[in-house]
């Protein structure tokens, strides 16, 4: 393995992203698709964090700030690559981006049936907050 690097998404990104997306078992969602990843990155050119190692992508984050809160959303590492240490400096590059956005409070979302994810999240300093719930609405085209 050659040293990994984090750098900020390219629209030209996109189609890997999804690719890694899908090899990594993501859970699907509306906004999977080549557009809505290159408006995220044309809205917020620092929120989708790429991880490459040789050039080849093996993880990503979304490191979102909206000025008043930091959210990361899409942490996800190719299978071969879980373990290794990808999770934690995709994480640890988010929260630097977002401290330099400004954010103070930094959330995230996983999905209460993958434990692995769970525990991830435990491990790297963040606190279930069991008092919220998410709601979801998808919105017409």
């Amino acid at each position: 393995m050659s040293p990994l690097s984090i750098r900020p998404g390219r629209p030209a990104d996109a189609t890997s992203v999804l690719e890694l997306w899908r090899r990594a078992g993501s859970v699907p969602t509306r906004t999977d698709d080549e557009e809505s990843i290159r408006f995220l990155i044309e809205h917020d050119p620092n929120a989708l964090l790429v991880a490459e190692d040789g050039g080849d992508l093996v993880g990503t984050l979304i490191a979102a700030f909206d000025g008043w809160r930091g959210m990361l959303y899409r942490l996800a590492v190719l299978p071969e690559r879980r373990r290794s240490g990808v999770g934690r400096a995709l994480v640890a590059a988010g929260e630097r981006s977002l401290r330099a956005r400004g954010a103070v409070r930094v959330s995230c979302v996983a999905i209460k049936a993958e434990t692995v994810a769970l525990a991830f999240w435990t491990a790297a300093g963040y606190v279930g907050d069991h008092r919220i719930r998410r709601f979801v609405k998808n919105l017409a085209p």
